[in-house]
């Protein structure tokens, strides 16, 4: 295969991360009015490390451990804004 098939894959999977990013988005949006509604602050550090933990352990890619963990901490950083 030649380089532009393999853009084009990652140009449709570029498209599916953001569906799913926006979609792990609302339901944060949906979890901060609950935080909201019961005085819960919106950082959670416990439930945080715990994802970070788990996400870890999933990769089995070329993508290290941490490098899973740093992604997902960006993810759960930027996510946070939109629960507030």
């Amino acid at each position: 295969m030649d380089i532009s098939h393999w853009r084009k894959d990652i140009d449709e999977l570029e498209d599916q991360i953001i569906a799913l990013l926006n979609k792990r988005a609302s339901y944060a949006v949906e979890i901060g009015k609950i935080k909201q509604e019961h005085g819960i602050p919106v950082l959670d550090a416990t439930r945080e490390k715990e994802i970070l933990d788990r996400v870890a352990l999933k990769t089995n890619g070329p993508l290290s451990p941490d490098s899973i963990r740093a992604i997902f901490k960006t993810i759960m950083e930027e996510t946070r804004k939109v629960e507030d």
